[in-house]
Formats: structure tokens, sequence, C-alpha cells
């Protein structure tokens, strides 16, 4: 599976545009988009423009409302506190500045499971785990330790996640790898391969 992913879009049409190139040029599977996306009216051109599943969280400048607004984009998925399965590849959205969920709705069947019984392969947040790619200047890390202890508890394969615009890049921690996406000033996508069977590696490749 090829995922291209990206944070911090802050409404600026050149960073949307950019990442329409792209889509064309790396033919993904499937598309996050991890939060600050501002959904302006460029942002909901750009989505339209999108054609694959798109998975899409609000940051902590985009409105929990944006939700309702995307469920008008038949590719569009609002994934906050939901788990979408993708060609076998369990996806969690866990968006906002300070997630804290106890259970998630199953978008493939309906139903609604306890996150502590949930396999999660890629879990999309906005915030970074607590020490793992959240380094703002002079060295703060300014992480969720929730999503850290969720990180450590619950193993999943990949984070995607973006807000701290100083730390983007990707490293392993443990079995997670985690890709902090965000475009920053210079930025434009990343994208990521992984196989299904967990021990097949993940390559990530900044844009």
């Amino acid at each position: 599976m090829i995922i291209q992913a990206a944070a911090d879009f802050h409404g600026k049409e050149s960073r949307y545009k950019a990442f329409l190139v792209g889509l064309r040029d790396n033919n993904p599977d499937v598309v996050v988009l991890a939060g600050d996306v501002d959904t302006n009216s460029s942002f909901f051109e750009f989505l339209d423009e999108i054609k694959v599943p798109t998975l899409i969280i609000h940051g902590n400048v985009d409105s929990i409302c944006i939700g309702e607004e995307i469920k008008e984009y038949d590719n569009a998925i609002f994934l906050h506190e939901k788990m979408y399965n993708i060609d076998g590849i369990n996806f969690v959205g866990a968006g906002g500045s300070n997630p804290i969920l106890s259970d998630i709705s199953l978008i493939n069947t309906g139903k609604r499971i306890s996150l502590k019984d949930a396999r999660i392969d890629v879990l999309v947040t906005h915030i970074p785990p607590k020490y793992a790619m959240d380094r703002m200047a002079l060295g703060l890390h300014i992480g969720s330790r929730w999503i850290r202890n969720l990180m450590d508890g619950k193993n999943p394969r990949l984070i995607l996640c973006g807000h701290v615009h100083e730390d983007p890049g990707y490293a392993k921690f443990g079995k997670t790898t985690v890709v902090n996406c965000s475009i920053g000033k210079r930025g434009r996508y990343s994208i990521i391969e992984m196989g299904k069977e967990i021990n097949d590696e993940i390559t990530v490749d900044m844009f």
C-alpha cells in the first residue's frame, strides 16, 4: 500500500497544488490529511480533485464540525474516533489538540468497540506522541502523553501526525514508525509504503 500524507496546509493554495502534483506522480492507494487543513473554499476544491480514499482528521486550528462538510465528498472520510479498513489495514483517527478516546466506530460495519479491543495498524493524529517527532525550537517536546501511552500499549505499525512544523521527518520507536508529515515551511507531502504483514518493512520518503 502506498500512502500519501500531509498535515498543516493552513489554507495555503500553493500547498494544495503541490500535493496534487504529488498525487499524479505517485499514484497512492490512500491519502491521509493529518489536521490543520483549514476548510476554506480552496480546501474543498482541492478535496474534489482527489479520487482515491482520503482519510481526514481535524487539527488544533480546525473545528471538529469539518466532519459534517467532509461527508459531502464521496471519497473523503472524517476519521476522528473511527476505524476504517483498507485492504486489510486498520486506520484509526484521533484528531484535535488533546485527543483522548475510549471507543471508536467501525466505518466498514457500523459497530462501536472499545479502543482497547481494537487492532490499530495506522494511527492518524494531529499531535505527535510525546518525545517522538515533537521537538520545537529550543528542544521543547510538545507531544501528547496520551498518544505516547497508546503507542507504547498498542504498538501500531505506523503513526501519521503533524502539528510540530519544526520537526518533520520520521523515526522508529520500538515497533512503531512515527512520521511527522507536517508540510512546515518547505515540505509538500510524505510517501509511505507498507505491506499487509506486521513484519513487512515500512519505507518513508519526504518531499
